[in-house]
């Protein structure tokens, strides 16, 4: 198999995918404010502005003027670590939670109609390969 030429392929089909409602839906929460509000509901523990960097793949700095700006939207509140109050740990705020989950069911919606279209088989293997993928790299970092 000419593993390259299917990465050319690839290339040309992601370029096209960017043209699919459900994927630029999807794109809006992977970055900035979104990706920050989604990460923060997604946890059970509490956030440090650094794991917020790593994961979005930002300096400190750029992390620490966004939580800056959502801070003064009332997205989230920032507070003294209660075990070590050097570090700072990142909360949603009440309206950050409804914000977030407001845009998620939106996004849910999208995609939802177009996983529909898929067709059930189409739509599960589709799923089955991205979680492959996710699997795949998280073995390898």
């Amino acid at each position: 198999m000419d593993y390259r030429s299917l990465a050319n392929e690839l290339l040309g089909i992601r370029a096209g995918m960017l043209q699919i409602p459900a994927n630029r839906k999807l794109s809006e929460l992977v970055k900035g404010e979104y990706f920050v509000l989604n990460y923060l509901l997604t946890r059970k523990h509490a956030v440090y502005p650094s794991e917020l960097s790593q994961q979005l793949v930002v300096s400190t700095a750029r992390i620490a003027a966004l939580l800056n700006h959502m801070e003064e939207k009332g997205l989230i509140a920032r507070t003294a670590d209660a075990e070590d109050n050097r570090h700072i740990i990142v909360n949603l705020t009440s309206k950050g939670t409804e914000t977030i989950r407001k845009k998620r069911k939106e996004v849910a919606d999208v995609v939802a109609q177009t996983l529909e279209q898929l067709g059930e088989d189409d739509a599960l293997e589709y799923l089955r390969i991205q979680k492959k993928l996710i699997q795949i790299y998280s073995r390898h970092s």
